[in-house]
């Protein structure tokens, strides 16, 4: 069993905005990265593991952070692998404890269903061997336009499979696997992968926020 300390259970509570009094207040969003200016390195990664062959790319080109890229099987486990960016650096992110979702504003020319997002170092208790950091699905519907994605972190858990990136403990099952306020002060690194899905996936980023952030709790 995995135990929550009461200032970090208290601080889940808040970052989540279970109490109604901050969620009402909760609309200002808090930049993380923006591709016209960037604050962080971006280095791409592939899967190395089992003799992996996925391979993909990451170049930011005028304002665009654009990771490209095709999932295929790992030849020893016939299952597909991965390809990831993330920031690599030791630049702090924004505090973004009184917020209550991560906002992304991208498009996705290809129907791609294994985009998924992660951010943090976090480990569980026996957590899987190379499962790091609060992770959740991204879905992108294919698009020429832009368009924000906002994803609650309630829908983020740090117990999840490395062999194919799907959670398997939610937030919604133990609050022991939410994000917690340490991890919310500062994220460290932010990921966008490709995994678990075997195709051809192709995400051009503007931005990465914190949404619905709560003045009050700022202010507290």
């Amino acid at each position: 069993m995995r135990f929550v300390r009461i200032e970090t259970f208290l601080g889940i509570l808040a970052a989540l905005s279970f109490f109604p009094a901050h969620a009402a207040n909760a609309s200002d969003d808090i930049l993380l990265e923006s591709f016209h200016d960037p604050s962080h390195h971006w280095q791409q990664m592939n899967d190395p593991v089992m003799g992996g062959r996925s391979t993909g790319t990451f170049i930011i080109d005028n304002g665009i952070g654009i990771f490209d890229g095709e999932v295929v099987d790992v030849p020893f486990l016939q299952a597909p692998g991965f390809i990831k960016v993330a920031s690599r650096d030791h630049i702090a992110y924004p505090d973004v404890a009184s917020c209550q979702a991560l906002k992304l504003t991208l498009r996705s020319s290809v129907d791609y269903k294994g985009y998924r997002v992660s951010f943090g170092n976090a480990h569980p208790p026996h957590g899987k061997t190379f499962a790091y950091g609060f992770k959740s699905d991204l879905k992108v519907p294919k698009g020429n336009e832009f368009q924000e994605i906002e994803i609650p972190f309630t829908n983020f858990s740090d117990f999840w499979d490395d062999a194919t990136g799907e959670q398997i403990k939610t937030c919604h099952d133990n609050p022991a696997y939410c994000p917690d306020v340490k991890t919310l002060h500062n994220m460290k690194t932010i990921s966008i992968w490709a995994e678990g899905v075997a195709g051809k996936a192709h995400l051009e980023i503007e931005s990465i926020s914190a949404s619905k952030c709560s003045e009050n709790m700022n202010q507290s």
